[in-house]
């Protein structure tokens, strides 16, 4: 479905990624973990075609959906037409509007569709949005504004779901149920999902399988429950 191909990325001067290979398949959990600067959220961002200063420059290599290259695809058509969707590393979440608001917005992409079904789907998805519907956002816990990102980038109707470390900052039982929500969305609503994430002994518990980067570099990768217990993996990434 995804498969990126010899890609190399630059912010300026500074190569960011130095032409990783790794493929996704339809339906799986993917997950991509390492230290920080290894080049993880710059992956996600060259996928949906970011662009801005805090956005990497793809310099060679290529990335293809269902076999055609989507380099020239600007973001808001990897959105709309392919139906990919990022929820990005501290969520900016809209703050000043609230969490219904939030939802609306990011139906954009489906104009002339009825969105009430969905906004009620994402109600049952994360029952404290609903509570909150009418609360301006920046006013939510850390934990309500993640289930927010994560609602909005639904809002899309996505079959491809990219999140950059999803349990960064969350207590950790809100931290479980939101891996037990991504579990559910994958198993019963077949969203294909690629998770960069911090906490790599809980993201490999939940992927199919994983890559290891490293400056830039993939130096690791295989099924996660085989990644889980390589010693190398282990003592790097897994606290031993």
């Amino acid at each position: 479905m995804l498969r990126v191909s010899n890609l190399k990325a630059a912010y300026g001067k500074i190569e960011a990624l130095h032409g990783i290979s790794f493929h996704v398949n339809q339906g799986e959990i993917v997950t991509l973990i390492g230290a920080n600067g290894a080049g993880k959220s710059s992956t996600l961002k060259a996928l949906m075609r970011l662009k801005g200063l805090e956005s990497p420059v793809v310099t060679a290599g290529d990335i293809t959906f269902n076999d055609a290259s989507i380099l020239r695809v600007p973001a808001h058509r990897i959105v709309q037409d392919l139906r990919m969707t990022l929820v990005p590393e501290g969520r900016h979440i809209f703050g000043n509007l609230t969490v219904m608001e939030n939802l609306q917005l990011a139906s954009w992409s489906r104009k002339g569709e009825d969105i009430n079904k969905e906004i009620r789907h994402i109600f049952e998805l994360f029952p404290r949005l609903e509570e909150r519907a009418r609360q301006r956002s920046d006013t939510l816990s850390g934990g309500e504004q993640q289930m927010l990102a994560i609602g909005r980038a639904l809002m899309t109707k996505c079959t491809v779901l990219l999140l950059d470390e999803p349990s960064m900052g969350l207590a950790p039982v809100i931290m479980y149920e939101m891996f037990r929500t991504l579990k559910k969305l994958n198993t019963e609503e077949g969203i294909t999902l690629v998770i960069v994430e911090q906490n790599a002994h809980l993201a490999l518990k939940l992927a199919d399988r994983g890559y290891v980067l490293d400056t830039g570099e993939i130096v690791a990768e295989g099924p996660a429950e085989e990644l889980l217990h390589k010693p190398e993996i282990k003592a790097a990434y897994l606290g031993g």
